[in-house]
């Protein structure tokens, strides 16, 4: 009787410990609180790969890099979390799986840096950004749209919380409201 008790609790036990482990990491939903304004555009969008905390650059048509960011710890576009690590803050995690982004366009590539990693490097540097040579070789994802929708305001600005946005893609406003460039 003893060895049965025994066993079942190790495979309780066994099965306890599994359990715990295969837990998944809660996706951190932006707060829905959070107002954007539309000026001077303001995009929303699907990727190949989860890029929320990368650094993104723009490649011209003629294959030049453009728009290689400046972030550094008193950036506004950066914030520190509550684990002390530099990360984005222009970038907000719908939802419905898209992201909504000030900052993006079209021409976008991802790269595998950091945003810690890129404010750690330059802070070490001195410098706002990386050079070109040391950004090419990070490139990762050229072409990372799988839908691309975007929204500028050519009259006053608009502003719009981030669960007005998240109740537009719901109710299937949003397609009528952003022009698809993707």
């Amino acid at each position: 009787m003893k060895i049965k008790i025994f066993k079942l609790s190790t495979i309780v036990l066994l099965l306890i410990f599994v359990g715990a482990g295969c837990q998944k990491d809660e996706i951190d939903y932006a707060d829905e609180s959070i107002e954007i304004s539309t000026h001077p555009g303001i995009t929303v969008y699907k990727t190949n790969r989860n890029y929320i905390n990368f650094v993104d650059v723009q490649i011209t048509n003629e294959g030049y890099l453009n728009g290689i960011p400046s972030y550094d710890k008193n950036d506004s576009r950066i914030r520190i979390d509550k684990n002390g690590k530099a990360v984005q803050n222009f970038r907000w995690r719908l939802k419905s799986g898209y992201i909504l982004d000030n900052n993006a366009s079209l021409h976008e590539a991802f790269t595998d840096i950091t945003i810690q990693e890129y404010v750690d490097w330059n802070t070490a540097n001195g410098v706002a950004g990386w050079p070109d040579s040391l950004i090419w070789p990070r490139i990762i994802e050229y072409d990372p749209f799988l839908e691309f929708y975007y929204m500028e305001s050519p009259g006053e600005p608009e502003s719009f919380t981030i669960g007005e946005i998240n109740n537009m893609i719901e109710n299937g406003s949003f397609k009528t409201i952003f022009k698809k460039l993707k």
